[in-house]
């Protein structure tokens, strides 16, 4: 691939890549192990990407289909390598992508190549939402296997850095969800400036699903044209303080608060607002708290009746 690659192909193709039949599905996966080449056929190329290539493999010894990531020589490939293979060695939890294998890193050769086997899913979040809106019926169920697998992240004191609807893959006749592309991840205390303000890797997560929620109830006019990761802090603050005195402000946070208003429920309004609100420092129970949430025990009947949202460029000045 050449040029510059779009943000979700910085890892081959992120989850998009990883695609196929639902009975190709494999989730017996119990312990990763170093990766032999000898030990799988490679059926065919699935795509490539920035830092390598990705493939569909078949196990010989068992007959299980797999992923394979190859990543090529060069220190940002193999420092996205690196992040993935220690995180996936930490996390194994039912919605996280399983590693079957992986090259030995502290001893691979100069200049070789890094290989990470991974769990075949039949589709990426995306996808499934694009060919098939009806899984939007299943928000609820969606949105707190990813909470769930967030929270067990945390848990490990780490902060996943890229959760977005192509890093979730999806099994649409189980409607089970796994988290995958650790290639961002970093320890959850690790802070960043963001518009000015200082934020550690938890609370960025915690952001990204909140953009989740928005772009499940609000769709394209949602995730085209903004994020919450375009306001300051100080906006969200200020938002917060009117919402809590029960005024909402005439401004593009306020704005969208109201379009969210329209399209789900109070409880849901109230998740919306309670990870907005996490803590910017050291919220690493945040999403694990959000599960107890009642948005997830209440029906999807407890949202208003589906209406166009408005197609309105939401701006923050």
């Amino acid at each position: 691939m050449t040029g510059k690659c779009p943000k979700h192909m910085l890892l081959f193709l992120s989850a998009s890549a990883i695609v196929g039949a639902a009975d190709e599905y494999i989730v017996d996966i119990d312990k990763s192990k170093g990766y032999d080449e000898e030990d799988y056929v490679k059926l065919g190329d699935i795509g490539s990407g920035c830092f390598g290539a990705v493939s569909k493999i078949e196990e010989k010894k068992t007959g299980k289909i797999y992923v394979l990531k190859t990543f090529v020589d060069g220190s940002e490939g193999y420092e996205h390598a690196t992040k993935e293979i220690n995180a996936l060695k930490q996390l194994k939890h039912e919605n996280i992508v399983r590693m079957a294998a992986s090259s030995d890193i502290a001893n691979r050769h100069k200049d070789g190549f890094v290989h990470i086997v991974l769990e075949y899913m039949p589709s990426d979040l995306d996808a499934a939402l694009r060919s098939h809106p009806e899984t939007k019926e299943n928000i609820r169920e969606i949105l707190y296997q990813i909470l769930n697998g967030v929270a067990h992240i945390h848990s490990k004191n780490l902060a996943h850095g890229d959760i977005n609807i192509k890093n979730i893959l999806i099994d649409p006749t189980k409607l089970a969800m796994k988290i995958c592309d650790f290639g961002n991840c970093r320890e959850g205390e690790e802070e960043e400036t963001f518009l000015g303000k200082p934020i550690d890797g938890y609370y960025n997560d915690s952001l990204s699903i909140v953009d989740l929620v928005g772009y499940f109830y609000l769709g394209d006019c949602f995730s085209d044209w903004i994020s919450l990761k375009m306001f300051s802090i100080d906006e969200m603050e200020c938002f917060l303080e009117g919402q809590r005195n029960g005024v909402i402000l005439d401004s593009s946070l306020g704005e969208l608060y109201k379009e969210m208003k329209g399209v789900v429920s109070k409880n849901g309004l109230e998740l919306f607002i309670q990870l907005l609100a996490s803590e910017r420092i050291g919220g690493c129970t945040t999403a694990a708290e959000a599960l107890k949430h009642p948005f997830f025990t209440e029906g999807r009947e407890q949202d208003p009746p589906t209406k166009e949202p408005k197609k309105r460029h939401l701006c923050s000045y």
